[in-house]
C-alpha cells in the first residue's frame, strides 16, 4: 500500500506541475528557453555509479556538481581480494542501497537499478546456477559420421544425440548414445569455452540458457524479487539496467579455431519450431551448418524460432515482471554494432529491443570521425535501437551507454569536442538518454558544459517525433538465411556470406550518403511494415511515417511484407531496390538512391553552409511545430544560413542561448535546434 501511495501522490505531483506550463494561444506547449539554459535532473547525464563506499555525501555532490542528474546503481558487490561472495545476501548491503537512493533523492538524482555483478546480466554473480545445473547455455553441433554399416558412439564430451541423417538429410535410427548408418550426427553439449561467458571483460563464469523460462524466472527470483523484497526504497528507481544478454553458442572475443561451431538448443526448441512453421525442425537440420552461398528457409525458419524463445524467456518475461513492480525495462545489448552479429547471438536484435520500454545501446568511441567511417559499424548501433524504439512509439527515453575506450592508436584521451561530436551524432540516431562510463575526470572542467549540452538535446527531443520520412528496411531475414555458424568468434573475423557483407556494406554506404544530403533515416522491419496502414502516400504505424522505403541489398522477403510494398507503391510510396531483390522481384535496382530520395524528400529548409556537407538534418514534430535538428560534425567551425520560410528560434546547444537569427555561426562538433514558430 505505501508503494502505491507514493505512487499515486508522486502522479499527481507530476500531472499538476505539468497542467501549469504555458500554453500558446493555440493550446500548444511552449518549449521552456529556462529550462533549456538550465537544464532539469532528469534531462542529464547519469553515471554508472556502481560503487557507493565510502563518503557517500562527498561522492554525489562530486556528481552533482559536475552535472549528473542521477545514477544506475546498485547493491554492493563484495568483489575485493579479501572478500568472500555475498552477493545481494546482506542485510547492511541493501540498507547501504536505501541510504543511497535517499540521498540521491535529497538532490533531486534520478535512479536506475544495474540488475548483475559485473556482467553480461542473467547470471546473478553464479546463483541462477546454483544448483540448477540445467539451466546452464548449451548448443548442438553437426558431426560427421562413417555412414552405411557403420555405429557411431557419442563422446563423453557430449550429452546425448538429438538427431542423425544421411547427408541428404533421411533420418536414421539412433537414442541418444549412438547412431546406426549415419553421414551426420547432431550433439548437445553446454556452450562456454570460447563464449562471451568465458572471454568477457569481467571474467569467466558460467551463463544460463536465455531461450530457457525457467532459467530466467531463476535470474529473476535470485536478482529482481530480492531488490523489490529487501530494498525500502525500491519504488525511487525508475528503470533497470540489464547488461549485454546474449545468446552463447556464437563464439565471441575468440580468435583462436574452437574444436565445434554450436547453434543454440534448447528443449522446447523443436516443439516451437513446429508451432510456428507447421514443419519439423528435423527436416531442416542438415541444412542449418550448410556453407554454400544460397538462401536457406531452413535457417530462416530456424532463427525466426530461436528469436521467439528468446524472446519469451527473458526480454519478454522481465519486461513483463518491470511492468507489474512498476519499473521501466532498459539495458543493451552485446555487439550490435554489426548485421551480421544479431542472428547469432539474439535470433533477431531488433525483436529483443522492441521489447524494452527504455530500449538502449552502447558506444565505445569518442572520436566522431570513428564513428562515421570506422569498419566497426559505431554509426549503424544506435540506428537499430533508434529504429526499434520509434517503431515502437517508444521513444521517451532511448538510452545510450557511453563508454569510451582509449585505443591503442590514440596517444591522447578523447577531447571535449570529439566527445561532444560523438554525442551529437548519437542523439541523431533516436537517442536521448545518457547512462555514462565517462568519469567526469576524462574531460575536466569541460565535463558540466557536456552535460549542459545533451541535457538540452535530451530535453527537445524527449516528446519528438521523428518526421524525415525515410524508412531503411532492416534486412534481418536474408542474413538469417545465409548465416553458417564459424568455430572462431563473429567479431574476430568469422567469415561470412558474400550476402551478408553486401548488406552492410550498403548500409554503411546509405547512412554516409543520405547524410550527406541532408536528409534523415530510420530503421523498418516486416512486422512494422506489417502493422502499419496506408495514409495518402505513407505507411504510419505507432507514430511513425514514412513515404520513401529502401530495401539494402535484400536477398529474400515473406510475400505478405512484399505485397503491403506493392499497395504502398501503387498508392504513390517511393521504393528502392539497393544492389540486389528478392528472385523473382521484376523492379529495377536503383543506382542512385539519394538522387531518388532528395528528388522525392523535402524538409522544407533551404540551408547554406560554408560546408554543407558536414551538416546533418533530423527532422522532427515536437509540440505541434516542426523542428530541425542540425549537427556541424565537422572539426572545423561552420557558418551557416537557413531559410526556413516561416518564422522560427534557434536554440544554440553549445552555449543556451535561443535566437530567432537565422544566420550563425556553429562551432566544431556542436549542433542546434530550429523550431517553427506558430502563429
Amino acid at each position: 500500500m505505501h508503494r502505491l501511495l507514493v505512487t499515486f501522490a508522486f502522479s499527481l505531483f507530476v500531472f499538476c506541475i505539468s497542467s501549469a506550463q504555458s500554453r500558446n494561444s493555440d493550446g500548444l506547449m511552449d518549449i521552456d528557453s529556462k529550462r533549456f539554459a538550465h537544464p532539469f535532473q532528469e534531462d542529464r547525464i547519469y553515471m554508472l555509479q556502481h560503487s557507493t563506499r565510502g563518503d557517500l555525501e562527498a561522492l554525489l555532490d562530486k556528481l552533482g556538481n559536475a552535472g549528473f542528474g542521477g545514477i544506475v546503481t546498485n547493491a554492493d558487490w563484495h568483489t575485493g581480494k579479501d572478500e568472500k561472495s555475498f552477493y545481494l545476501e546482506k542485510d547492511e548491503d541493501f540498507s547501504r542501497l536505501d541510504e543511497v537512493i535517499r540521498s540521491a533523492q535529497k538532490r533531486g538524482m534520478g535512479l536506475w537499478l544495474y540488475d548483475e555483478c559485473g556482467y553480461p546480466s542473467g547470471s546473478a554473480n553464479g546463483l541462477t546456477l546454483l544448483g540448477h545445473p540445467e539451466y546452464e547455455a548449451r548448443g548442438f553441433t553437426e558431426i560427421r559420421a562413417e555412414g552405411p554399416g557403420t555405429v557411431w558412439n557419442k563422446p563423453n564430451i557430449f550429452e546425448k544425440i538429438i538427431f542423425a541423417c544421411k547427408d541428404d538429410g533421411t533420418p536414421v535410427p539412433f537414442n541418444a548414445d549412438k547412431a546406426e548408418g549415419a553421414d551426420r550426427v547432431y550433439v548437445v553439449r553446454p556452450v562456454f569455452e570460447g563464449s562471451h561467458a568465458q572471454n568477457c571483460g569481467w571474467g569467466p563464469r558460467h551463463y544460463p540458457n536465455l531461450m530457457d523460462k525457467d532459467a530466467v524466472a531463476d535470474f529473476i527470483r535470485c536478482t529482481y524479487d530480492r531488490y523489490y523484497e529487501r530494498t525500502r526504497g525500491f519504488h525511487a528507481f525508475d528503470a533497470v539496467f540489464t547488461d549485454e544478454p546474449s545468446l552463447m553458442s556464437g563464439y565471441v572475443n575468440c580468435s583462436v579455431p574452437m574444436p565445434w561451431s554450436f547453434l543454440p538448443w534448447t528443449e522446447e526448441l523443436p516443439g516451437k519450431f513446429l508451432q510456428m512453421h507447421g514443419h519439423e525442425l528435423w527436416k531442416d537440420i542438415h541444412v542449418l551448418f550448410s556453407r554454400e552461398e544460397r538462401f536457406e528457409e531452413g535457417k530462416l525458419r530456424f532463427w525466426q524460432t530461436v528469436a521467439e524463445l528468446l524472446n519469451e524467456a527473458f526480454f519478454d518475461q522481465i519486461e513483463k515482471w518491470c511492468s507489474t513492480h512498476g519499473i521501466a525495462f532498459s539495458g543493451h545489448c552485446l555487439l550490435e554494432e554489426g548485421l551480421a552479429m544479431h542472428t547469432p547471438l539474439y535470433g533477431n536484435l531488433v525483436k529483443q529491443l522492441k521489447t524494452f520500454d527504455y530500449p538502449g545501446v552502447d558506444m565505445l568511441t569518442g572520436d566522431p570521425e570513428a564513428y562515421k567511417f570506422s569498419g566497426s559499424d559505431f554509426a549503424l548501433a544506435p540506428r537499430y535501437v533508434g529504429g526499434a524504439a520509434r517503431m515502437t512509439g517508444k521513444t521517451d527515453r532511448v538510452m545510450v551507454e557511453i563508454c569510451p575506450i582509449k585505443g591503442a592508436d590514440r596517444e591522447n584521451d578523447f577531447s571535449f569536442a570529439e566527445e561532444r561530436g560523438t554525442m551529437d551524432l548519437i542523439f541523431r540516431a533516436g537517442i536521448n538518454h545518457i547512462n555514462s562510463y565517462l568519469v567526469s575526470d576524462r574531460l575536466g572542467e569541460d565535463f558540466p558544459h557536456y552535460s549542459d549540452i545533451f541535457g538540452r538535446c535530451a530535453y527537445m527531443l524527449r516528446g519528438a517525433r521523428w518526421t524525415g520520412r525515410i524508412g531503411v528496411y532492416y534486412p534481418i531475414e536474408t542474413v538469417q538465411g545465409y548465416y553458417c555458424p564459424e568455430r572462431i568468434g563473429v567479431n574476430n573475423g568469422a567469415e561470412l556470406s558474400q550476402a551478408e557483407m553486401s548488406v552492410e556494406e550498403t548500409l554503411r554506404t546509405l547512412n554516409r550518403q543520405i547524410a550527406s544530403s541532408g536528409l534523415d533515416w530510420t530503421f523498418i522491419d516486416s512486422e512494422w511494415i506489417g502493422e502499419a496502414a496506408l495514409v495518402g502516400v505513407g505507411l504510419s504505424a505507432n507514430g511513425l511515417s514514412v513515404d520513401a522505403v529502401v530495401l539494402p541489398a535484400v536477398r529474400w522477403m515473406d510475400a505478405k511484407t512484399r505485397e503491403k510494398l506493392r499497395e504502398f507503391e501503387k498508392a504513390g510510396g517511393l521504393l528502392l531496390w539497393v544492389n540486389s531483390k528478392p528472385e523473382g522481384e521484376d523492379a529495377p535496382l536503383c543506382d542512385d538512391p539519394c538522387k531518388a530520395l532528395s528528388s522525392r524528400v523535402n524538409y522544407g529548409l533551404r540551408l547554406k553552409a560554408a560546408h554543407p556537407e558536414t551538416v546533418f538534418v533530423g527532422l522532427y514534430e515536437k509540440d505541434g511545430r516542426r523542428m530541425w535538428y542540425l549537427i556541424n560534425s565537422s572539426s572545423e567551425e561552420n557558418s551557416v544560413k537557413v531559410a526556413p520560410g516561416v518564422p522560427v528560434r534557434v536554440w544554440h546547444n553549445f552555449t543556451g542561448d535561443v535566437s530567432k537569427k537565422t544566420s550563425f555561426v556553429m562551432p566544431p562538433y556542436s549542433s542546434v535546434f530550429i523550431t517553427e514558430e506558430v502563429k
